[in-house]
This record gives structure tokens, sequence and C-alpha cells, in this order.
């Protein structure tokens, strides 16, 4: 390791020299591979961080605000009933205007591919139609969902088909008009060159020539890597081999920031780091789980909180780059509480309950780890293994690859896991919906099939009627500070290194480094 980082500082004076004299190029280093090149089918963050510069999205973000994007204005007064408005002159790629047509087909088309997808936000859509001139879409759900607001900042517009025809739709287009082997056409600033992920690890987007309006996107050319270990994105920044690389390794960044040609951007983020546990353990109704019994008791649980010291962990597994989490909620984010007290770690007491609770010897358990996308740099499952230990609970860290991991939350062959949710409206009340929402089968985020009737009615009750959100999250964290469910951990940051001759804008957790990279000062980067 030491040796990498005496090559980079070695490098780093020639390499950029030498990329001073290239074109308006920009070359990005990312973690993980895109799954689909579909903008209806993306659901994961490389996704959206490669299908986002090609598509312009409903609604964006600013921080944790929805903001106005292909849409101008959404309202409804009881959240079943829904009114879209589409923004003006705002044109595909091939010059011809968007309208309202065309979003109506997108978001049928969304809905329709969502609709029973193991992942994403399904929308119970039971009828969307265009008025009579077209300036309105008129969307109907079977029950009120305010978390429509979320599905609207992951729907992409694009270019509706002749075949469409329609002035209305449901949930389920034919499959015709899905066309799932054409290259569907967007109205974002870049083209994709390539049509196929196949074995590509390389993704070559080019600028769409400004017309009509249409700004100059900030690059002619954007390359995005695919390099799954970050020593080597590392490597790379630093040979010149690239501009940005994404989930950089906690380690060097005590020194590379301090370098003038490197410069570090957090990003913020809307999402949480938390752990969650098998509530439901191997039984006639669970044949395949087999999560360890302890953990159906209260005071197990409660042990295994107060074994962890979540300021030490924020520091430790994050640099400080993490903060502790005394909630789902991030500061800024509809539901948050900000008078709740910071946790508290107390290992004798913890061991005090495990006695009580007939555990005097002490546990055993296992923990499943993700590849980590963030700043931790994969440490906070170690740091946590030492921490239980103190008081008792012998941990046996398992890592996973991602599908393995997720097929084992989803069979419960699991007793702890680190797990991850985003909040990407910005409201509580949509993380609490997927987190504590009954279900017969268990999902990513409740793999743990938690279920408490109160929590049903509170949901209920604020996804009808938004008024009452803050009043049904504060009591829904009151249920959860006494069942203790799950355990937030960590409220995380995007770390990106790039060239210094770069601004990234941190106003979004998109990460499309190609609209959020811009020319530094006057000059024209590469």
């Amino acid at each position: 390791m030491l040796g990498l980082f005496l090559l980079a500082c070695m490098l780093l004076p020639s390499a950029w020299a030498a990329g001073d004299t290239g074109g308006r190029e920009l070359r990005v280093l990312t973690a993980t591979t895109p799954t689909t090149l579909d903008p209806h089918r993306a659901h994961t963050g490389a996704d959206f961080q490669l299908l986002g510069h090609v598509f312009d999205p409903f609604l964006s973000r600013e921080l944790s605000t929805p903001v106005p994007g292909l849409l101008a204005s959404w309202e409804s007064t009881d959240q079943r009933v829904w009114r879209l408005r589409p923004a003006a002159d705002r044109f595909f790629h091939d010059g011809t205007r968007v309208t309202g047509r065309d979003l109506l087909y997108s978001l049928c088309r969304w809905a329709t591919l969502n609709r029973s997808a193991p992942h994403g936000l399904p929308i119970d859509l039971r009828r969307a139609a265009l008025n009579a001139d077209g300036t309105e879409i008129l969307v109907e759900l079977d029950q009120p969902q305010v978390r429509l607001t979320s599905a609207l900042l992951l729907v992409y517009g694009v270019q509706a088909p002749e075949g469409f025809r329609d002035n209305a739709c449901s949930g389920a287009l034919p499959a015709a008009q899905l066309r799932l082997s054409a290259r569907q056409r967007g109205t974002g600033p870049y083209l994709l060159v390539e049509s196929e992920i196949a074995a590509k690890s390389v993704f070559t987007l080019e600028a769409v020539r400004p017309a009509k309006g249409r700004p100059a996107a900030p690059f002619d050319t954007i390359h995005v890597e695919v390099e799954p270990d970050s020593q080597m994105r590392v490597r790379a920044l630093a040979d010149g081999r690239a501009d940005i690389i994404e989930d950089p390794p906690p380690a060097p960044l005590a020194y590379l920031p301090n370098l003038p040609q490197i410069a570090l951007t957090e990003l913020p983020t809307d999402r949480t780091q938390f752990l969650s546990i098998n509530l439901m353990p191997r039984g006639p109704a669970d044949p395949i789980g087999t999560g360890a019994k302890a953990l159906a008791d209260i005071r197990v649980r409660r042990a295994i909180a107060l074994s962890i010291d979540k300021q030490e962990l924020a520091q430790r597994a994050t640099d400080g780059y993490g903060s502790p989490a005394n909630q789902i909620a991030l500061p800024g984010m509809r539901g948050h509480i900000a008078a709740r007290p910071a946790d508290s770690s107390d290992p004798a007491m913890a061991r005090a309950l495990l006695r009580e609770a007939g555990y005097a010897d002490g546990l055993s358990l296992e923990l499943l780890a993700p590849p980590q996308r963030g700043s931790d740099g994969g440490r906070t499952a170690d740091i946590l293994t030492g921490m239980l230990s103190a008081a008792g609970i012998r941990v046996t860290i398992v890592r996973l690859d991602r599908d393995d991991y997720r097929d084992r939350l989803r069979e419960g062959r699991f007793d702890l896991a680190l797990n991850m949710v985003g909040i990407e409206d910005g409201m509580v009340l949509s993380a609490f919906q997927d987190l504590l929402r009954p279900q017969a089968v268990r999902s990513l985020l409740n793999p743990g099939l938690y279920q408490d009737p109160d929590v049903v009615r509170l949901l209920t009750d604020a996804a009808a009627d938004p008024q009452r959100m803050d009043e049904a999250t504060r009591s829904i964290q009151s249920v959860l500070d006494r069942d203790l469910p799950f355990i937030p951990l960590l409220h995380m940051r995007d770390l990106v290194l790039h060239r210094a001759d770069l601004t990234i804008a941190a106003r979004d957790t998109a990460r499309i480094f190609g609209r959020i990279a811009t020319r530094h000062g006057s000059e024209l980067v590469r």
C-alpha cells in the first residue's frame, strides 16, 4: 500500500503536465458495472450514474428537496389523484419537442416494468391520461401514495413510439409497446455509443449538439470505466488515466487531497447504513431461515445496540467522513428529530442484559457484509466485531458479493447484516414504508420480517394525509425505540477524488460526473 502511494506522488506532476494538452474529454472510474441500459429498468447506483447522462428524470433534486425536471409541477390533494404538468421547451436528441404524450408513455412504461420487479419503487397505477390539450397528465392510483414523488425522481423521460396512440394507459402496457429491444431516445446532454453491456468495462458518451436552446454539454466525450479495485482507481488517477475516481479507499485520504494536483469533494447522500436483525429464526412458516433464536429477545437486541459506540465507529470506519446515526433520517430531511439524543454505548450493561436473557457465556452470531459503497472501505464490519466481542458477542464476518448477499437476506439465512437505505425524496416516511411495511416474504430492507400493527396504521394514515406525516414519524420512532428491529449506524458521505482543476458541484447524490463536473474558472478542462 505504501509503495502505491509513493508511486502516486512521483507520477502526479508529470501526468498532469502531459494531460493539460488533451481535448475536452472526461475520464471517470467507477466501482461497479451497470446492470441495464434500459432507463426504466435502472435500479442500482451504477445504472443511474451512467444513464443519467442520456436521460432526464421527471423530477430532479437539490440536496434532499425534489425540484422540477421534465415536469414543471406535480400536485395532489388526496395522494391518490395527481396532476403532472410537463415542462416547456424540452427536446429529445433528434431535436423534436418533448410532449405530454411522451411523458405519459414514459410513466406507463416505467410502471409496467417495475410492477413486479423485486427492486425499485412500484406504484399502484390505475390509470394515467392526458387532458384535451396535452398540457397535463392526470394520474389515478389504486390507493393514496405520498411516495409518488419518490417514484418521479426515478422515472426517465423517453420518446413515445408511433404505436403509442392511446390517450390513456394503465400500469400494464402491451408487450409490443414496451419496445424492450429498441434503444430509447432521451433528452440528456449525451448519447451512449455502446448499445450493449456484454463484457464491456468502458462506456463512451458523446455530447449532443446544442440546438433549440439546449445548453452545451460541459465535455465533448465522457469515458466511464468500471474498476472494482479501489487501489487501482487511485493508481489510475495518479498516472493520468482518470480525471475522477469514486469511492477511494480511506487510507490515502489523509494526504492525497493535500497534493496540488488532486482535490477531494464530499458529496451529500441520502443513505444511512444500518444493522438488519433476523427476528424470525427457522420455524414452520420459514423453513429456510437460520436466524439465531436469541435475536427474537429484545434484551439481546438491546445488548447489541449498547455494545456499539457509534461516534468511534464513524471515526474509525470512515475517518470522520461518515457521522453517527441515531435515526434513519439525515439532518434536514422531513421527519428528522433534531432533539433526539445521541445513542450511548455501555458494554457492561450489554453483558448484564445477555446474562438476564440466559447467555451468561456469551453468544455467537454471523454478520453478513456486502461490498460497501461509500467512505468506510469495508471497515465497518471489522470494527463492529471488536465492539460486540467486548460485550461477549462473538461475531463471524461473512463477506459476500452483492448477489449472494441479497439471496441470503431474502432467504433469511443470516443473523445480522450490514444494510443501507436511501431516502430519495427526503422524507423519512419513505424509508419507513420500505423498512416497516408488512409483507409475507422477506425484502432486502426488511429481511427480519418485522411487523407491528401500530406502525401499519400510522404508515397508512400518513400516506393518505401528508399533514399527519410528522406526527406519524415521531410515533413510529417511539415504537422502534421499544422494539429495536434494526439499528441505525452511520449517515454516509460519497467521497470523490479528482483533478484539482475540475469543480464538482455537490448539489445532489447522483454522482453523474459529466453533469456535475465543470470547467474550472474560465479555462476549458481537457
